[in-house]
């Protein structure tokens, strides 16, 4: 018997031509969270570390997806950054990372979960990285000063960046813990 007999014989057994779409959502309180958010939040702590989301998927620029917890965190998923993998982003990262208007700002979507950096934190972005320390502040690392920063050694050999970026005549500077800056050209 062919494949479209048998589907043919079910429809005719069921009295029906609609077939259910199976789902991998699951269901944390009144929201969902599927796919590739799922995957990233169950892989971190799911409800324990991050609570319930409190609300449904929802679109992000240029075809991303997102959806908030409540424990301060949300999950950023884009299908052509960071091999498709969803991640964390929360607290004083994300509160920083919302002033640069989120994905659709210059750090564009996370590549990382924040991680152990120096005395503080850290977060990778497609277009730079952020750090945070309680003495230091949340501040981007970006251009040709990140790639100073990350040949010094990054926090964990130069230190947290206590200020952002900012111009000076023709030049880029950054400031780090200890006095120590960074400039470019």
């Amino acid at each position: 018997m062919t494949a479209v007999a048998v589907a043919a014989m079910a429809v005719a057994l069921l009295g029906s031509t609609q077939v259910g779409v199976a789902s991998a959502d699951k269901d944390f309180g009144e929201y969902s969270v599927g796919g590739r958010i799922l995957e990233a939040y169950e892989a971190t702590g799911g409800p324990t570390t991050w609570g319930n989301p409190t609300m449904n998927e929802a679109a992000a620029f240029q075809g991303g997806r997102f959806q908030r917890f409540e424990k301060q965190t949300s999950f950023y998923w884009k299908a052509n950054v960071s091999g498709g993998v969803a991640h964390q982003i929360g607290g004083a990262l994300r509160a920083r990372w919302a002033t640069l208007n989120y994905e659709r700002g210059p750090l564009k979507y996370p590549t990382s979960d924040e991680l152990a950096g120096g005395t503080g934190r850290k977060q990778f972005f497609e277009g730079g990285n952020m750090y945070y320390g309680a003495n230091t502040g949340t501040h981007p690392v970006w251009g040709q000063i990140l790639a100073k920063y990350a040949a010094a050694g990054g926090p964990d050999k130069f230190g947290l960046p206590v200020g952002d970026e900012y111009k000076v005549g023709n030049q880029f500077r950054q400031d780090f813990e200890g006095g120590k800056r960074l400039v470019w050209p």
